[in-house]
C-alpha cells in the first residue's frame, strides 16, 4: 500500500471512511460528548445510575432543567419521590447576575462580569445532611463595544448558556461527591422472635 510522508513519518494510506471516522470523534472529543456513564468533568465523578430529587425554590427554574440534562447525559435520573432518591438536593438559589465593571469614553458600560451563584444543600432520602448548605459561583468577565448590538446581545446568550452549564456540571460533581463521602447506612438489626410465655 501506498505510504505518505507526514511530518516526516511514514503512514499509509487509509481508506477515506476510516480518515472521517477519525475526524467525527476529534469533533464529539471538542465539543464536550460524553458517552453515557462516562466521568463528569473527569476523575471518579461518575455520576451513572444517580438518582436524584430536587426540592426548593429553585428546583422549578431554568437552572434545574439544565442539571437534569447534565444529569441524564451521564446516565442518571430525576426521580419524584424522596424515598426513591439516592440523595435529595435542596436548591434555594439558581441566580444569573450581570454587573457592569467598566464604562466607555461615553459613560456607558461595556464591560461586564457575568456570573451564576448556585446555594444549595445535600440530605439522604431519610433526611440526614450529607452537605450543610453551600454556595458556590462561576463567573466569565464579558466586553461589549456597543457597536453591534444584536449581535453582542446573542455572544452574551452564548455566555449565559455555558455558564449555566458549567454550574450544572459543577454542581452535579459536588453532589456526587457528597454521596459518595457519606457513610453507609448502618443495617438494620435483625428482630428475635418473640418467646411465647
Amino acid at each position: 500500500m501506498k505510504r505518505l510522508n507526514l511530518f516526516g513519518i511514514g503512514l499509509k494510506a487509509y481508506p477515506r471512511f476510516a480518515i472521517l471516522a477519525l475526524f467525527a470523534l476529534m469533533a464529539l472529543a471538542g465539543c464536550g460528548f460524553h458517552l453515557r456513564g462516562s466521568t463528569v468533568g473527569g476523575g471518579a465523578d461518575n455520576a451513572f445510575a444517580q438518582r436524584l430529587y430536587l426540592e426548593g425554590p429553585a428546583s422549578h427554574t431554568g437552572f434545574a432543567t439544565v442539571f437534569v440534562s447534565a444529569l441524564t447525559a451521564v446516565g442518571g435520573k430525576q426521580v419524584f419521590e424522596p424515598a426513591e432518591s439516592d440523595a435529595i438536593i435542596h436548591m434555594y438559589q439558581a441566580t444569573f447576575r450581570r454587573q457592569s465593571i467598566t464604562l466607555s469614553n461615553a459613560g456607558k458600560a461595556n464591560g461586564f462580569d457575568l456570573s451564576y451563584r448556585i446555594s444549595y444543600d445535600v440530605r439522604s432520602p431519610k433526611g440526614v445532611v450529607l452537605r450543610e448548605r453551600k454556595e458556590f459561583e462561576v463567573k466569565r468577565d464579558y466586553y461589549n463595544d456597543q457597536t453591534l448590538p444584536l449581535a453582542q446581545q446573542a455572544e452574551e446568550a452564548q455566555i449565559y448558556e455555558a455558564l449555566a452549564n458549567e454550574a450544572a456540571q459543577s454542581l452535579l460533581r459536588r453532589v456526587v461527591n457528597d454521596i459518595r463521602k457519606s457513610p453507609a447506612p448502618a443495617p438494620e438489626p435483625a428482630k428475635t422472635p418473640e418467646k411465647k410465655p
